[in-house]
């Protein structure tokens, strides 16, 4: 299955997407950064919210820039902003039992 560049940044822009981009990237921050594992989970959880809310928004204004989608705070904009919100708090969720111990 090919997907275009297009379906890629608006896939980037949903929760699914938004899993799936902090994965691959997290996994180069990891391998490329050791210092990453010895971070305390609270600058983790930060660093998590940061790539949460950079991927989507960051392919919502790439999808402008492109003209794939208007320009758009309602539109464009926002449901990145939520999806890139709602990832955070899955991720968070899933990880609260290790949070707590």
């Amino acid at each position: 299955m090919a997907i275009s560049f297009q379906g890629l940044l608006v896939l980037l822009q949903s929760s699914e997407g938004v899993n799936a981009g902090i994965g691959v990237l997290l996994s180069f921050v990891v391998e490329y950064w050791p210092a990453y594992g010895a971070l305390e989970p609270k600058v983790k959880r930060l660093l998590m919210l940061v790539f949460c809310l950079v991927i989507p928004l960051a392919a919502a204004g790439a999808s402008v820039a492109l003209g794939y989608q208007p320009l758009s705070w309602e539109g464009t904009f926002w449901p990145a902003l939520v999806a890139g919100a709602s990832a955070f708090a899955g991720a968070t969720i899933a990880h609260m039992r290790k949070l707590a111990g």
